[in-house]
């Protein structure tokens, strides 16, 4: 498998995980919420270790935004 099908397949399995995620409308770019505890889910589940695994952390503006389409729309 791929590692996009890997991540499709994680998000539609698990939906309570995408609370824990960012998008930014302009680019798409997906990435987890930096400001994620260690542990969601519960304090045995491993969805936070999936969620790091599969996504980089993105952060995102008051329009939500990720950083770098934030900066081109400033400018």
């Amino acid at each position: 498998m791929s590692l996009q099908r890997d991540i499709d397949w994680y998000v539609k399995s698990y939906p309570e995980a995408e609370k824990w995620l960012n998008t930014c409308p302009l680019c798409r770019r997906r990435g987890y919420k930096p400001d994620m505890p260690e542990h969601i889910g519960g304090a045995h589940s491993i969805m936070g270790y999936y969620v790091r695994r599969y996504f980089q952390p993105l952060a995102v503006d008051e329009m939500g935004l990720c950083m770098i389409c934030s900066n081109l729309q400033q400018k």
